[in-house]
């Protein structure tokens, strides 16, 4: 068991967080991106059409390299719209970053970034089919998981008709804290 604090514990597994930001800022530079502070990340949103070329400088960048794709999902935030989330690794420089991309209800269209990482193109399909979201100029828009069929109906968003369902049969499961 060690006895550092939990702080220097993360800084020493991901590294101090104004490094890593002022790695992000060079890189992204003249990409309009908002900061924020994770637990474990760096976390930068991006603009819609700045995806691809954020994406593009994110890996290309020699002192960020992010050359790893960790995964890609999205997150319902019902009426506020969606975000898409980008966890990258750096395989070389051992640094994390998360991005983010948030779309209108009105709008849930982005670019692909299969030219970036290629692993994101089953992401990206898991992510359209569960959610709905399009990326545009992806190049298999195929279904994953579900038949091709059922396009209107996306079991991860949160006005899915199963989703009070889903919530009320895990209702009680939890730990009560009660000694047994």
């Amino acid at each position: 068991m060690t006895t550092e604090p939990v702080e220097e514990q993360f800084t020493n597994q991901i590294g101090d967080h104004d490094d890593i930001w002022s790695i992000v800022d060079n890189a992204l530079l003249g990409i309009g991106v908002n900061r924020e502070t994770g637990f474990m990340d760096v976390i930068v949103s991006i603009e819609t059409d700045e995806i691809v070329q954020a994406s593009r400088a994110l890996r290309d960048d020699e002192d960020a390299n992010f050359d790893y794709l960790r995964s890609l999902t999205a997150v319902d935030n019902m009426g506020d719209g969606m975000e898409v989330v980008y966890h990258l690794y750096s395989t070389t420089k051992k640094h994390n970053v998360t991005v983010k991309v948030f779309l209108s209800n009105e709008s849930l269209r982005l670019p692909t970034v299969t030219d970036v990482w290629p692993a994101a193109n089953w992401l990206e399909r898991e992510v359209a089919e569960m959610f709905g979201i399009k990326f545009s100029g992806h190049p298999d828009p195929r279904n994953l998981l579900m038949p091709e069929e059922i396009d209107d109906t996306f079991p991860l968003r949160k006005d899915h008709p199963l989703a009070e369902i889903e919530v009320l049969q895990g209702e009680g499961m939890g730990y009560s804290g009660e000694e047994l």
